[in-house]
């Protein structure tokens, strides 16, 4: 077994793991058996419901999300907080820090790393252990496409986009669990996306030697076909447009998941109050992998400017953008507008007129008082994004081959996928390659609003222009311009990072303060 130092120690002095862990030497922990491997990497590796900081405040870089209009005079608490990550500052981790805001809830860097390391002791003594065949290809599996998964995040967050230029910067690429006495450089975009590719294909290889049965359950663990739409997302950002519909073919394909109708959802009670669904649970027949915490995607958007949020006068800082919500109108009777985004229960009154903020974030579980609950998942993978990657892929085939044949599947995968989603739907016909291409853009964005996927895209689709503007009081307000492919879509590497890794280079900053 190879010699190293693994993280299990600090683990032990917090947890009550050392029931599955037996000492090799005074200085390190080892797992007993396969069994205690799993426990290992359950406990983590995984982004289960009650881990925090993933992509906590991606949700309000993009163009989904705008400042709410009605500012009271005074201001909540960490004002600073939320403008600098809405007005894209290249300091914004600083001004988290500075702000007293814990670097476990913000630093996603270290979240997705910390995650890194777990599924890496895994893979690290894996081999090392003789029983159970079928349980040992099952967490090999895990590990893997959690691996694959974080270092795709990873590299799409804090590196250019792939279609930009694939030898740009792109993540450490750290691939076991040992302290080494050297530091790690940033390997290129290229080099990050070839592991991930690795890394995924390795985890189908597993998964297809275990039994059928096992290759995917309704619980929280990875599987089978969350791998493969993963491999479908990740060969369409690379622009391997057969490839990813091969993969969202597989996906559709499984009769595990179909797609929830919307015109089946109670949308109120007896009381007529609005009821909301929880889109991310096994309750949702399209749901095919559970993950992460409530307060990710809610956090930056639900604060209050105000210093009571029972206070009617006070809302929260963000709301949808017009622009998502008026997406929604381009085809009469899309059904998404009022059961994807949740409405603020409170009121906020102009002139003696009561308005109903439609809040940046939706398709989770909500108290009576339209509050996110608490011990649920806030993300998931869902059968969705395999038609919309389908569609989309095929599209694109169809426009640089002039396949009739990749344009008809294009325009199937889309109906199928739509004819859920409306009342009375009508098939789109759309023989155009350029204006199906911008209508499937657009559907994803109605789709997929508020799942993590708005910003990413807007970053392989040419990284447009988005304007910001910053509403602090009701009498004064400031425009912020994230410009055409504007060096602030790639994220600055936190402060924590730099210090700890001196070999770490930062990425090309934009102008500080941005103002326009």
């Amino acid at each position: 077994m190879k010699q190293r130092i693994i993280y299990f120690i600090a683990i032990l002095m917090f947890s009550s793991c050392s029931d599955f862990l037996e000492p090799k030497s005074k200085s390190e922990f080892v797992p007993k058996d396969v069994s205690s491997m799993n426990e290992l990497l359950l406990r983590t590796a995984y982004p289960r419901w009650d881990t925090k900081g993933f992509n906590v405040f991606l949700n309000i870089l993009d163009d989904d999300v705008t400042c709410a209009p009605y500012q009271p005079t005074t201001s909540g608490q960490n004002r600073k907080v939320w403008q600098a990550a809405y007005t894209w500052q290249p300091d914004m981790f600083t001004i988290f820090e500075d702000e007293g805001l814990s670097p476990d809830a913000t630093n996603i860097y270290q979240t997705y790393y910390t995650k890194i390391l777990g599924a890496n002791a895994v893979l690290d003594y894996i081999d090392d252990l003789s029983d159970e065949s079928d349980m040992r290809n099952l967490v090999t599996a895990q590990s893997h496409a959690l691996r694959g998964y974080y270092y795709f995040t990873l590299v799409n967050i804090f590196g250019v986009p792939y279609n930009e230029n694939k030898d740009g910067l792109g993540v450490p690429l750290k691939l076991t669990s040992g302290i080494e006495d050297r530091t790690f450089t940033r390997n290129t975009v290229q080099e990050v996306y070839e592991q991930v590719l690795k890394d995924l294909l390795e985890a189908e290889r597993l998964y297809k030697l275990i039994p059928e049965s096992e290759q995917w359950k309704n619980d929280y663990k990875t599987s089978l076909p969350m791998v493969q739409l993963l491999l479908s997302r990740v060969y369409l950002y690379m622009e391997e447009w057969q490839k990813s519909a091969d993969y969202a073919q597989l996906v559709i394909a499984n009769p595990n998941f179909s797609l929830f109708d919307l015109n089946n959802i109670i949308t109120e009670n007896d009381e007529g109050e609005r009821v909301y669904t929880n889109f991310h649970s096994f309750s949702s027949p399209e749901v095919i992998w559970l993950y992460g915490n409530t307060e990710d995607v809610t956090y930056f958007v639900r604060h209050y400017s105000g210093e009571d949020a029972n206070d009617p006068t006070s809302h929260s800082y963000f709301r949808a953008s017009d622009e998502l919500l008026e997406s929604f109108k381009e085809t009469t009777g899309d059904l998404r507008a009022e059961r994807y985004i949740i409405r603020e229960y409170n009121p906020t009154y102009v002139n003696g007129e009561a308005y109903y903020i439609p809040q940046a974030f939706g398709k989770i579980s909500v108290s009576s008082y339209y509050r996110p609950g608490s011990n649920i998942f806030a993300r998931s993978f869902r059968l969705s994004e395999a038609y919309l990657n389908l569609s989309e892929a095929t599209a694109m085939l169809y426009k640089e081959k002039g396949d009739n044949n990749a344009l008809t599947q294009s325009l199937q995968a889309l109906n199928t996928l739509r004819k859920y989603r409306f009342e009375d739907y009508t098939d789109e016909h759309i023989s155009d390659s350029d204006k199906l291409i911008s209508f499937i853009q657009r559907e994803r964005r109605r789709e997929l609003c508020f799942e993590d996927h708005r910003w990413f895209d807007l970053r392989r689709w040419g990284m447009k222009s988005i304007q910001h503007t910053w509403i602090g009081d009701p009498n004064s307000s400031i425009s912020y311009t994230l410009e055409e492919k504007d060096r602030g879509y790639t994220l600055p590497l936190p402060k924590a990072a730099l210090e700890q890794n001196k070999s770490l280079v930062q990425n090309p900053l934009a102008p500080a303060p941005r103002t326009n």
